[in-house]
């Protein structure tokens, strides 16, 4: 992931709920926080930290029981979502 885009988007807890902040809003074109679930912010955790694709998804089995192959495949889903919103290049 970009630096740049690593520091604009940053990830809060709050109600329960893990929020994708953009901190850069001037306010004119608001973007809505994106609300993910807490195996979503682990995925944008590890990216921070520059972790692989593969190394996630070892992590992901490791922590939730979810097989490699599967959890390499939500996490280049979540990096395409991320993408498309233009948080990710």
């Amino acid at each position: 992931m970009e630096e740049k885009k690593n520091e604009r988007y940053q990830l809060r807890r709050a109600a329960g709920c893990c929020w994708l902040l953009d901190m850069e809003q001037n306010g004119k074109d608001y973007r809505k926080p994106i609300v993910l679930n807490e195996c979503g912010a682990q995925i944008w955790e590890l990216l921070r930290e520059g972790r692989t694709v593969d190394g996630i998804a070892e992590y992901l089995e490791s922590e939730y029981g979810i097989e490699a192959d599967q959890a390499a495949q939500d996490v280049l889903l979540f990096m395409e979502t991320l993408k498309k919103t233009g948080i990710m290049w």
